[in-house]
């Protein structure tokens, strides 16, 4: 009888063990993380963003019109793309993951060079629904954000909704022009 109590007894915690992980994966089967969290980014986020995975390397003239906007209409210009987290893909419903973060440095020899570090890391939670809750950043040379006479150069409508209203030529997607 001791054995029958026994078996039944594990048959009992096999069975609620069971049950609490189906409920697990019931829970996480199809996650909205749009919808579900949120990602700040701080000046940490991008703090070592010439380490990251490199995807892509454009030169001279860019053939997306960006006209003035990091250097597009400059033929000496170059401007190499950074992903953050390189896993990032887009999803079945086209969207990339919140917490996708892209960082993009443009240099250029023309007028005595220079050079701008741009970044947009995506926000979710609604931060701003009609960009698809992407924000976008002006970088110092260390990743940090750039602060210009008090004001901080981040936001959904950075440059007057420059970033977003020319990122709104690729809305299809997710805002990014390249991969």
């Amino acid at each position: 009888m001791k054995k029958t109590t026994i078996i039944g007894a594990t048959a009992l915690v096999m069975l609620g063990a069971f049950s609490i992980q189906s409920c697990k994966n019931e829970k996480n089967d199809d996650p909205t993380p749009q919808q579900a969290s949120e990602f700040v980014a701080d000046n940490s986020t991008f703090s070592a963003f010439e380490n990251w995975s490199i995807g892509a390397v454009k030169n001279g003239v860019d053939p997306a019109n960006l006209g003035p906007a990091h250097a597009g209409n400059d033929s000496s210009s170059q401007r190499t793309i950074y992903w953050g987290n390189s896993a990032a893909s887009r999803s079945d419903n086209g969207q990339y993951p919140v917490g996708t973060i892209i960082a993009k440095k443009t240099t250029w020899s023309a007028n005595g060079g220079g050079s701008m570090i741009t970044a947009m890391a995506k926000r979710g939670n609604n931060f701003d629904a009609s960009g698809n809750n992407w924000e976008y950043f002006i970088l110092n040379s260390d990743g940090s954000v750039l602060v210009d006479n008090g004001d901080t150069k981040r936001g959904a409508n950075l440059n007057n909704g420059g970033c977003k209203g020319c990122h709104g030529k690729v809305a299809n997607n997710d805002y990014v022009f390249t991969r």
